[in-house]
């Protein structure tokens, strides 16, 4: 056995050098330290940051900004019944009235069409007298384009013009009018009233020498009853002459022509009837109203 006590001399050469002697059993020591395998380095530690305190949970949430309040649209006002109808249109004259009636039955009681009657019973239900020329006062509605002939015979509804009449009243609709000169006022200016100014002949027929007054084998125009077919009759007429549609104004000077005339705003109500009996439609390139086979078997029938 190795005698442990006997000195060794360790020397150690490098950057720095080192000599001493030291016992066997340091020598083993240091033997045993050079030997073992390095210990892994554990990174440095670095300071935990300081936590925050928790926000509160009510002064956390922020109110969110309020926005400007906008300003809405006031409600339209509801219509309670026909004489508040009456107030809220403005209506003077008798046909005022009975458009304003017309347009209470739309508006409040939803009513698409109506019948004269349904007028004489909305002057009872808003105490107010039934005029004694009720149909002559009723034309006058007509004739001003707030009131149009419907499909069935008896019916009509309310013109698009007449439609705004609670919200613009018939201040607007007055407006938009053509006033007659009054004969007696010109007289006393010593005014001279000048001759209508002739109405030029639409192109389509220009070069027409006659316009018929008859179809074969459909009735005359004059005994033709609603004013939708009477625009049916002269779309039947311009095909017969060679023209296959009209523009409003070209079927308002033929039915002037053929004994009595349709204005011209009220084309579009009158087609409108005839379009969605399938008896009349619009041409894809110029929107020029022509009549279908549908619409010539129904003109023959009556």
């Amino acid at each position: 056995m190795a005698d442990l006590t006997q000195d060794v001399r360790l020397v150690l050469t490098g950057r720095i050098e080192f000599q001493q002697d030291i016992s066997v059993a340091q020598g083993a020591r240091v033997i045993g330290l050079l030997q073992a395998s390095p210990e892994p380095e554990l990174p440095a530690s670095r300071p935990e940051p300081v936590a925050l305190p928790p926000p509160l949970a009510l002064e956390a949430e922020e109110a969110p900004p309020e926005l400007p309040a906008r300003e809405s649209a006031p409600p339209r006002k509801r219509i309670e019944g026909p004489r508040q109808a009456l107030e809220l249109s403005g209506a003077r004259t008798i046909p005022e009235r009975m458009t304003a009636f017309a347009a209470y039955l739309l508006k409040a009681e939803g009513h698409e069409t109506f019948t004269q009657g349904d007028i004489r019973r909305l002057f009872q239900r808003a105490r107010d007298r039934v005029p004694s020329h009720f149909t002559r006062e009723f034309d006058k509605a007509v004739h001003a384009g707030w009131i149009h002939e419907g499909e069935t015979k008896g019916e009509f509804y309310l013109s698009q013009t007449a439609q705004g009449v609670f919200e613009d009243r018939f201040d607007a609709l007055r407006g938009k009018r053509s006033r007659k000169p009054d004969s007696a006022a010109s007289s006393s200016r010593g005014t001279v009233r000048r001759a209508p100014r002739p109405v030029p002949v639409p192109e389509p027929f220009s070069s027409l020498d006659h316009i018929p007054t008859t179809l074969d084998g459909v009735i005359p125009y004059h005994k033709v009853k609603l004013k939708r077919d009477k625009l049916l009759w002269a779309l039947k007429l311009a095909k017969q002459l060679g023209i296959d549609a009209l523009q409003s104004p070209e079927a308002a000077w033929l039915t002037d022509k053929v004994g009595d005339g349709l204005p011209t705003r009220d084309m579009y109500g009158h087609f409108m009837g005839l379009s969605r009996q399938g008896y009349a439609n619009r041409s894809m390139i110029d929107n020029a109203m022509r009549i279908t086979e549908a619409g010539e078997e129904y003109l023959a029938s009556l």
